[in-house]
């Protein structure tokens, strides 16, 4: 410890004070001491002395120590604070620690504290370098996350050039699962990578050819198994990227059903993510309330219905009870660019 280590030492008696210098001195060569014994020099200290430790006598005649504790924790409570005092009790010692004291040393065992004050500081030390550790960690995940959410939304431009009457659709399903999954009371990391899901989960439409896309009228048969290839193109892509999400699979399974008459594998009920059964009512709800090549929009009402009058058959009852409080209590509403 090369740098200056500036201790306040909270103490009236000034034998005493000098008494606990002389043991620091001993640990340390370059320490700087300022000491006080009142409730304004103390808060004073804090704010412009700004110490690295603090010492302080356990009771004192108009200020004691655990007062200094209590405004040190709002102050700087990652500061180093141990109490040294004429004797003490081991309720009042497992008091003081339980407030927040780093340590204790009776007066009549001083030699303790040359020690103790190494121990606090190096304690102090690796505090200071894990939280930075910790900050620096968090900074990366942030510039991650920041980076992700730039590529997921450049994916979700890329389904809407080759599909530009479906502009908006996946921002609007990814803000409907997201607010299914919060009124079923997911987790917000569930939530989370469910949003994330959903934005991207038509990826696989860049395999259909751009004329089938935006076909006004009624699709044949051929042209609608093309269409259905999207689910699986949208796995196949995903599949590649490492998420620490099962985010390929949601959008995979976002067209099966409950009965298993959905695609493109034809799953049932519990084979089924809770997931992609969210994203799949949201998905429906949105397509349907929305204008297509094929046909005008059938509003939010028709969508409903089509929920209501498949729930449990189709689409899950819970995720679909979440749907429908949602839109009858005005707490969701699709949003359309003008």
């Amino acid at each position: 410890m090369s740098e200056i280590i500036k201790i306040l030492i909270v103490e009236d008696n000034p034998a005493d004070a000098e008494l606990c210098q002389r043991e620091v001195r001993k640990v340390l060569k370059s320490c700087l001491f300022e000491v006080v014994d009142t409730r304004p020099a103390y808060l004073a200290a804090l704010s412009k002395f700004q110490p690295d430790l603090i010492l302080s006598d356990y009771s004192m005649p108009s200020f004691d120590g655990m007062s200094a504790l209590g405004l040190l924790q709002r102050h700087s409570p990652q500061t180093p604070f141990i109490i040294v005092t004429g004797s003490v009790s081991e309720d009042v010692a497992a008091e003081s620690m339980k407030a927040g004291a780093w340590d204790y040393i009776i007066k009549e065992h001083i030699r303790r504290l040359g020690p103790a004050v190494v121990n606090a500081l190096e304690k102090k030390q690796t505090l200071i370098t894990k939280r930075k550790a910790e900050d620096e960690r968090e900074a990366a995940y942030q510039a991650l996350d920041k980076a992700l959410k730039g590529s997921i939304n450049a994916m979700s431009k890329i389904v809407e050039m080759r599909d530009p009457y479906t502009s908006g659709h996946q921002t609007r399903v990814a803000d409907l699962s997201a607010a299914i999954a919060r009124e079923l009371k997911l987790t917000e990391e569930h939530i989370k990578y469910l949003h994330i899901a959903a934005l991207i989960h038509d990826i696989g439409k860049i395999y259909i050819p751009s004329d089938i896309l935006s076909k006004p009228g009624k699709l044949r048969d051929i042209e609608w198994e093309l269409v259905k290839i999207h689910a699986q193109g949208s796995y196949d892509i995903l599949k590649n990227i490492e998420f620490p999400w099962p985010v390929d699979q949601i959008a995979w399974q976002h067209h099966e059903r409950l009965d298993g008459s959905g695609y493109p594998r034809g799953l049932k009920g519990g084979q089924i993510l809770l997931e992609a059964k969210i994203l799949a009512v949201a998905d429906v709800v949105e397509a349907m309330s929305s204008h297509r090549p094929y046909r005008a929009a059938l509003g939010i009402e028709k969508a409903l219905e089509e929920i209501t009058q498949n729930r449990g058959v189709l689409y899950d009852p819970d995720v679909v009870d979440a749907c429908l409080k949602l839109f009858k209590e005005n707490r969701f509403k699709l949003e359309y660019s003008t």
